[in-house]
């Protein structure tokens, strides 16, 4: 290749490069730049960006997600609710808020972030409390806190008593909690409006089969295989029929 054609080539990816460079709007130079110092772990680099993005485009929730985050790192909890003002007058749906909150702090591997900024939220807006204990309650059941599970599956079951989801984990938190007669009581009260909840026909099953009462263990299991059959399940039936040897 001669000199001409090289010297050719590299003006052309020059001009190339300086088009595309020309053509970056300045709130994409700034997203890139904050998205850096967010990659970075330079948080305050990346909330102050994230601010002037704001600036420039208030109706984008992935970016109040990140700020927030951002902030949160730094303990400034302040700035976290000055964005959630500013996102709420901005028409952003809070659930879509919270949506981005929650998978930019999971990201991370900083949860917790999440769920101290659910806190926050359920204190500053009262209207949002009901909604955000829902949020709440998700979060505990990913955590697998026992307790909070417990706790939350009551708060949502005063308003909707025959919610099967939120008896499940009250059912499931009091496990945890080694609570067996109140988790008992809850897989029960199931099956009272879902006669045919799997699940809560497996878990009585096989509590019941722990606890060494076949009788009762066979019934809900069962039950549990007339619905869908397994063969773990299948076997065990066969062990509790009468004769067998245990």
């Amino acid at each position: 290749m001669s000199h001409a054609i090289k010297r050719l080539l590299f003006l052309i990816t020059v001009v190339l490069n300086v088009s595309v460079i020309s053509a970056q709007t300045p709130y994409s130079r700034l997203e890139v730049k904050a998205d850096r110092f967010f990659d970075q772990k330079e948080w305050a680099q990346a909330a102050a960006t994230y601010y002037q993005m704001l600036d420039i485009r208030p109706d984008v929730a992935a970016t109040y997600g990140k700020a927030i985050v951002a902030n949160a790192v730094r303990g400034d909890t302040l700035a976290e609710m000055d964005l959630m003002v500013k996102a709420l007058n901005a028409k952003i749906p809070f659930d879509s808020v919270l949506s981005r909150v929650r998978s930019t702090s999971f990201h991370l591997g900083k949860s917790n972030l999440y769920g101290d900024f659910l806190l926050r939220v359920k204190d500053a807006y009262p209207w949002m409390r009901r909604p955000i204990d829902n949020y709440l309650l998700r979060y505990y059941i990913y955590r697998h806190d026992g307790a909070k599970m417990v706790e939350y599956s009551k708060m949502m079951l005063q308003g909707d008593p025959d919610n099967t989801a939120f008896l499940m984990s009250l059912a499931q938190g009091a496990m945890l909690c080694g609570d067996f007669r109140e988790g008992v009581r809850a897989y029960e009260a199931i099956l009272a409006v879902a006669p045919d909840d799997y699940d809560s026909l497996l878990a009585l099953g096989n509590y019941y089969h722990m606890e060494g009462n076949p009788t009762k263990a066979a019934a809900y299991l069962g039950r549990a295989n007339t619905i869908h059959p397994t063969p773990h399940v299948t076997v065990l039936l066969r062990g509790m029929e009468p004769g067998e040897k245990h």
